[in-house]
């Protein structure tokens, strides 16, 4: 049976919006390119992602962001499953609604009970820095869920 990093490498190029987890489906991400412990995504921000000023809001970035971590995760193939501890995260600047951002997480530390992921997201057209992140996860006894 196929795990995470295969699986996710045939879904390159295509819209992702049938996950195991909810709301990474809601939000639709394009996986741009993966490799074990690194992952990259684009989104074009809907209204609905939006504050009242039409630029993405801050839980919805924290969710972008939450979500790559979860591929870069995936891709590692690991035994068990892993859940966040924290999430710190600048935001740098605003992204507007109907323009496309561009996710990038890689894995700096695959540790037996800590994993440390460092995330850029940048505007897609002009690459400007719009935020970034780092997150720790630690392991849990939950065993992978398995797409069927």
């Amino acid at each position: 049976m196929a795990q995470g990093l295969e699986l996710m490498q045939q879904r390159i190029g295509t819209v992702l919006n049938d996950t195991l987890s909810p709301a990474g489906s809601w939000l639709g991400f394009t996986l741009e390119s993966v490799s074990k412990g690194k992952a990259v995504a684009t989104l074009t921000v809907r209204p609905e992602m939006c504050n009242p000023y039409g630029n993405i809001h801050g839980g919805m970035m924290s969710l972008v962001i939450d979500e790559i971590i979860g591929f870069a995760v995936i891709s590692l193939n690991a035994e068990h499953h892993y859940t966040s501890v924290t999430l710190n995260v600048d935001f740098l600047y605003a992204i507007k609604r109907g323009e496309t951002l561009r996710a990038e997480a890689e894995v700096i530390r695959f540790g037996k009970k800590i994993i440390n992921v460092d995330v850029r997201v940048y505007h897609d057209s002009n690459n400007i820095l719009l935020a970034k992140a780092s997150s720790n996860l630690t392991a849990t006894n939950m065993p992978i869920l398995q797409e069927q």
